[in-house]
């Protein structure tokens, strides 16, 4: 059983690879189209260590059966941050094709000094060397209290910092005060939901499935909050480049998309209301592939539009390939911190 186990994961990593492989080798042909749709895409696969961790440093300062359900499997996701830096190197390297700051001279001086390839690089490889970082200090359970302390100051402004280099730059145009914010949202969710799904599949059921469900609920109104409030602000201020922001994502196709995360999200709100739902194992694991989904719309949405139909198919495709690995690796991840802690534990 364990040797088909690792084949099949090892068949798993081989195809992520060989459709990564194919989407970069696209990117030759189209490199703005192609590397936006990868960007997407890397960014999603990255919500899932990074959400991890704001969520294992939160178990630390936040006690309780959630946390015990989750830090395992919280461990194991934060081992994919080297996977997730990795994923982010095609962006740095093909910069000049996705982001329209890059030689504008018209810029602020301000801009013109944020917005240029060395600063973008260095933010970027500080974020993940901190958060690399606080994912072994949380691993090894060395002064955990003060590693969770720091990090949830540290990550969410320099998660801030690259939301609005990664995403919110791609319009220099656009500016919001909430989008970082937003960013770290979404990470979150699709962290919580990746976990929840390996949690789920894996091992024992939870020992208190309601207090997830809870969780997801709590989750989604911060995602309507977030999608919302932004929104009401920028329109009713009626401020030019950030209302066109806006209308580019409501024409035929992106209105269809954003009908489509709400639902996905909206329905799973309205069915975890109720206490039997929420403590359903099946109905966790169906509403959070949903909420997964809705999820990932959310950033096509705000990623894609006005770079054409083959952006989003990069982005798919992107998102398949490395959905791959993350299928096959949290599975390994998770055995390896499962192995690494009965010892200890069982000293105990």
């Amino acid at each position: 059983m364990r040797y088909r186990t690792l084949r099949r994961e090892r068949i798993m990593v081989l195809a992520g690879t060989l459709v990564c492989g194919g989407v970069l080798l696209a990117s030759l042909w189209s490199p703005r189209a192609v590397l936006t749709g990868w960007l997407g895409g890397a960014v999603a696969f990255g919500a899932v260590p990074s959400g991890a961790l704001l969520l294992m440093m939160m178990m630390r300062l936040i006690p309780g059966l959630w946390g015990d359900d989750l830090r395992l499997s919280a461990e194991a996701a934060t081992l994919l941050t080297p996977l997730a830096a990795a994923a982010m190197l095609p962006v740095l390297v093909g910069m000049g094709a996705i982001y329209p700051w890059v030689g504008d001279r018209s810029l602020s001086p301000f801009q013109l000094i944020w917005l240029s390839p060395l600063p973008f690089a260095l933010r970027t490889l500080l974020r993940f060397a901190a958060q690399w970082w606080l994912g072994h200090c949380m691993r090894a359970r060395l002064r955990q209290t003060r590693t969770a302390g720091a990090g949830v100051m540290l990550m969410p402004m320099l998660t801030s910092l690259v939301a609005v280099d990664w995403l919110m730059s791609l319009d220099a145009g656009f500016t919001s005060s909430a989008f970082g914010l937003e960013f770290i949202q979404r990470e979150v969710t699709i962290g919580f939901c990746a976990l929840l799904l390996l949690r789920l599949n894996l091992g024992r059921a939870p020992v208190r499935p309601s207090v997830l469900g809870g969780l997801l609920l709590t989750l989604l109104l911060l995602s309507a909050y977030f999608l919302f409030l932004p929104f009401f602000v920028i329109w009713s201020s009626n401020l030019a480049p950030n209302v066109e922001w806006y209308a580019r994502r409501w024409d035929l196709e992106w209105e269809a998309v954003a009908w489509a995360f709400g639902l996905l999200g909206g329905i799973p709100l309205l069915a975890l209301l109720f206490a039997r739902i929420r403590s359903s194992l099946a109905w966790l694991k169906l509403l959070s592939v949903a909420v997964l989904f809705s999820t990932l719309l959310q950033l096509a949405w705000v990623v894609l539009p006005l770079r054409g139909a083959t952006a989003a198919l990069a982005f798919c495709a992107t998102l398949t390939g490395l959905g791959l690995f993350g299928v096959a690796l949290l599975p390994a991840a998770l055995r390896q911190r499962i192995d690494a802690r009965l010892p200890r534990d069982a000293r105990r």
